[in-house]
């Protein structure tokens, strides 16, 4: 009988919880729950190791306790490639890299008052990462072993909710009053103006609406085909002041090149970009059609209308429960979305 990878991954993971948990028991000198004077924190670390997506979902807890905290410094650690989301963050102080051992060196006792660790589900790299982090006050969510590396511990919610609520609820959790829940990128002014410039090539008509067409997701379950999206963009084109832009990340640039291939005329390849070069580009399409992913949090955090397919169930932990610029499409899996459901949900914002 053949195994799937996944059940080996998720052993593994749960193999090595244990043993880190004993560690941590046998060796690590847990100090008490005190109790939080916010007049009192200097310096705060949030830890958000995992997609980019869940990171911009992350942006209002930095901007809130930017708010609660007069003079706090916000540190916050992330991986590498997602990193450009807090880039001319003006509520983030300092970015923190954890891709290596070097990076981790790096992160450990640094002195932080508090470290907030945002992520829902168990993750263990997190965990150790807010338990070596040498901060006083160690915040994440009560689970079978959190015990063992935090010392503040809020209850979960068991029911769906938007990843970006579930950010806010750690802070709830510490008593910190919620006054904003806007995401927030912000590419530089050189960033817009590259981006116009390459818009103005593709938009030859005064009156021309470019549609945004994003085809990776990085997960299979997530996929529309690119059948459909070549059909999407034919239906679309046949209005001649409609130019469609296909988004590409590295993974995803073949398959952005056989829709433009397929769509044909008034069909273009985007440029490479960044996160915020993304994100300026972005504000330039009329609507943007994604699966959910990183661009479309993206897509969302610029106020850009998003016409998103998801899952049966995908888009209650995935998007706000209300929000005029954002059509949900969902089916029982995204590959069983009809092309005429799409169509539907882009002519709402044109």
């Amino acid at each position: 009988m053949k195994i799937h990878s996944s059940i080996i991954r998720k052993s593994w993971a749960n193999f090595l919880t244990v043993l880190a948990s004993w560690y941590v028991r046998l060796f690590y000198e847990f100090p008490p729950k005190e109790i939080l004077r916010l007049e009192q924190v200097k310096s705060i670390l949030i830890i958000r190791l995992d997609k980019v997506g869940d990171l911009v979902l992350a942006t209002p807890v930095f901007k809130n306790l930017k708010m609660s905290i007069p003079g706090v410094k916000i540190s916050v650690l992330v991986k590498g490639y997602a990193a450009g989301v807090l880039k001319n963050n003006p509520f983030v102080d300092e970015i923190l890299i954890y891709d290596n051992k070097e990076d981790r060196k790096k992160a450990q006792n640094r002195g932080f008052d508090i470290a907030l660790n945002l992520i829902y589900d168990f993750h263990l790299e997190s965990a150790l990462a807010c338990l070596f982090s040498g901060a006083t006050q160690r915040a994440g969510y009560k689970d079978k072993y959190s015990k063992y590396f935090y010392n503040i511990e809020v209850e979960k919610d068991p029911a769906f909710k938007y990843e970006l609520q579930r950010n806010l609820d750690i802070l709830r959790g510490l008593k910190i009053e919620i006054k904003s829940e806007e995401t927030g990128l912000f590419p530089s002014r050189e960033e817009i103006n590259e981006c116009a410039d390459f818009i103005g090539k593709i938009r030859t008509g005064e009156n021309d609406v470019i549609i945004g067409l994003n085809p990776g997701t990085g997960r299979r379950r997530r996929e529309w085909s690119l059948e459909k999206f070549i059909e999407l963009g034919k239906n679309l084109k046949a209005d001649k002041k409609i130019k469609i832009l296909v988004l590409w990340g590295k993974k995803d640039k073949i398959s952005a090149q056989k829709i433009v291939t397929g769509i044909g005329e008034n069909a273009f390849m985007a440029p490479e970009t960044n996160i915020t070069l993304l994100a300026a580009l972005l504000t330039f399409s009329k609507v943007f059609v994604s699966g959910n992913t990183g661009p479309a949090h993206i897509a969302m955090a610029m106020k850009v209308p998003l016409v998103g397919l998801y899952g049966r169930t995908d888009h209650l932990n995935w998007t706000p429960e209300k929000n005029d610029n954002i059509a949900v499409i969902s089916g029982d899996k995204c590959s069983s979305i009809s092309v005429a459901e799409v169509i539907k949900g882009v002519e709402m914002f044109l």
